[in-house]
């Protein structure tokens, strides 16, 4: 896959867009507007599919789509999970959350480390993508209230998150260890 060092490409701006939808879903859901959220979720969720697919097949995959992408996706999971552990409206579970911003940090860590070593900026793989999914099913199912399938999606998330760990941290060491 070729890459553009370019800032404004199509699959950028919906990686912005995705930013800024972040804004009304918090609004909506502070007020227990749960409907409302998740359709702006589900703007979210359409736009990092498509983003994806116009990088690709465009030829406009980029070093900052590359890290913005995933950044975005993390920052509107922890933003969602923390208001939910804040509001009475919401039961998301707080070992849960903290466990996210653990690895979330660590990950990021690990990234920019690879980053200033190795001048090169890691996408992200299928268990880290699979595991964001899952963890957005998780959220949203919780956010929706549908039990008892929030807690089989946050174990499903559970297990997929620390297998995409795993997975990361022998990446990352793979490439710290590299000359």
């Amino acid at each position: 896959m070729e890459k553009t060092d370019r800032i404004w490409t199509l699959p950028n701006l919906l990686t912005f867009l995705r930013l800024l939808f972040l804004a009304p879903i918090l609004l909506f859901l502070a007020k227990g507007q749960r409907l409302p959220a998740v359709g702006f979720i589900f703007l979210g969720i359409t736009s990092d599919f498509f983003d994806g697919i116009i990088a690709r097949r465009f030829n406009q995959s980029s070093d900052l789509g590359r890290m913005m992408d995933p950044l975005v996706d993390k920052l509107n999971i922890l933003a969602v999970g923390l208001l939910m552990i804040l509001s009475p409206l919401y039961r998301f579970p707080l070992w849960y959350f903290l466990f996210l911003v653990v690895r979330e940090l660590a990950v990021l860590v690990c990234g920019l480390l690879v980053a200033r070593k190795r001048k090169i900026v890691l996408e992200a793989n299928k268990p880290g993508k699979r595991s964001a999914f899952f963890t957005g099913v998780c959220v949203l199912l919780y956010i929706l209230g549908w039990e008892p399938y929030t807690w089989i999606s946050l174990w499903i998330a559970f297990g997929l998150a620390l297998y995409s760990t795993w997975t990361y941290l022998k990446v990352f060491l793979k490439q710290v260890k590299e000359k």
